[in-house]
């Protein structure tokens, strides 16, 4: 599907079937605005399904029982790799885990951890997850392998299904096979491109070679700081093979890139596409024109983000206040500009005087206006100020096949309507509509 471009930035175009050539093997505003109500206890019966893949946290047969070996991925992305378990500080009867302390072989150097600052663990063959249980206030202990399952079954009836797993020579390979790609790219440009590879991105351009550099740096502080946000390793690929960026000075490159390389004629009036394929491929294309470096480097952190998001979890898209908010959310953050911030308070300042969204804002795929591109970014920063813990459990839930409100009951405890009333009284809206 294409959507609707916002002005200077882009669309997201997922599914798209990649033709011939691919068919290869904040401060000031944002800050201080949030007033911190406590989220309610969400719904029992997902406090019943999240009770199936409980793991006990206390006794022999806990994984962290003090003396046994695990490894752990931190939130912030690093990883300890066997080490030793010396305190496991619980709360709840038992039921929550507020730190962990572990230790280097020998027991020299001790690290201790607060609860929501691991994301997984991995003891006894089996990998685990630490996530809020909203009800409990807490962090519990998670069986993924068991909870991936059943998550894998409910997609398959909605036609979407968690991504598989790489293996080295499979991720190899698919860089191959985008190499070969690029080539085919380069000997039809005439503008002369070149490669740029970086861990998770393969940067083809034909923009001078030492203005690439501070771009690449704004891809690689976007990866880093989206799965800092989302609790995934910022070491670990999620791409299948390497994401492909392919950044043109002209819009008739980008056009023609489109056109012949992606099937995809339609193309004129976006500055930028990030392109899903249904196989995980993720390529995004766009073109400088006569951006400043700011705002072009930002329209690529943009287009990018969705690229990341479309690999996350599983072939589940989100809707698009979700994913033009975070992805505004992000660019905001990597490549901060102080008219944006202008132009968001603006728009915020139009919804004081409406009170409403605009009528579609929740739609799945509706086409948003340029404006509401600012209040999903706006809505999103509120959601992450309020918990960011709650933040990337109500995106994953949603990429695991809740709706937005079942994922919203589950994460902060509050449907969507009653998350969004919240959040107009917040701006001086108290009866603010979608």
């Amino acid at each position: 599907m294409i959507h609707s471009p916002r002005p200077l930035y882009g669309r997201l175009v997922f599914g798209l079937t990649l033709v011939a050539a691919l068919s290869i093997g904040g401060e000031g505003w944002l800050a201080g605005q949030v007033t911190k109500p406590k989220a309610k206890a969400p719904a029992a019966t997902a406090n019943e399904e999240l009770s199936k893949y409980l793991r006990p946290l206390a006794g022999n047969d806990s994984p962290i029982e003090v003396g046994k070996t695990v490894s752990l991925e931190l939130a912030n992305g690093k990883t300890l790799t066997m080490v030793e378990v010396t305190d496991a500080l619980l709360d709840k009867g038992n039921e929550t885990l507020k730190f962990l302390t572990v230790a280097e072989a020998g027991g020299k150097k001790k690290q201790k951890f607060a609860a929501n600052l691991i994301s997984r663990l991995q003891g006894d063959q089996t990998e685990y997850e630490l996530v809020l249980d909203p009800a409990k206030r807490g962090y519990v202990l998670i069986d993924v392998t068991a909870r991936d399952a059943d998550v894998n079954e409910q997609l398959k009836t909605m036609n979407h299904r968690l991504w598989p797993a790489q293996t080295d020579d499979e991720r190899a390979k698919t860089i191959d096979d985008y190499k070969s790609f690029l080539k085919r790219v380069q000997s039809s440009s005439q503008a002369p491109l070149f490669v740029h590879e970086t861990q998770f991105f393969l940067f083809m351009t034909d923009l001078p070679a030492n203005q690439v550099a501070p771009y690449v740096a704004n891809l690689d502080r976007m990866y880093a700081k989206l799965c800092e946000l989302l609790g995934l390793s910022k070491t670990k690929n999620l791409f299948l093979g390497k994401c492909i960026i392919v950044a043109f000075n002209t819009e008739e490159s980008f056009l023609a890139f489109e056109e012949k390389f992606l099937d995809n004629p339609n193309a004129k009036g976006a500055g930028g596409l990030a392109h899903g394929s249904s196989d995980g491929r993720a390529i995004i294309s766009c073109f400088r024109g006569s951006n400043p470096p700011p705002n072009f480097g930002g329209l690529m952190v943009h287009e990018t983000t969705h690229g990341v998001m479309h690999r996350v979890r599983s072939t589940m898209d989100l809707p698009k206040w979700i994913g033009e908010g975070l992805a505004e959310w992000m660019r905001y953050a990597v490549v901060p500009i102080a008219s944006d911030l202008e132009r968001q308070k603006k728009s915020v300042q139009r919804v004081q005087q409406t009170g409403n969204l605009g009528g579609n804002f929740f739609e799945k795929h509706a086409k948003l206006e340029s404006w509401q591109y600012d209040m999903g970014w706006h809505f999103v920063n509120y959601l992450i100020q309020l918990d960011p813990a709650r933040f990337r459990a109500f995106m994953m839930y949603q990429k695991e096949g809740d709706t937005p409100d079942e994922a919203m009951g589950r994460s902060y405890g509050s449907t969507l309507p009653e998350m969004l009333a919240q959040y107009g009284r917040s701006i001086g809206v108290p009866n603010l509509r979608p």
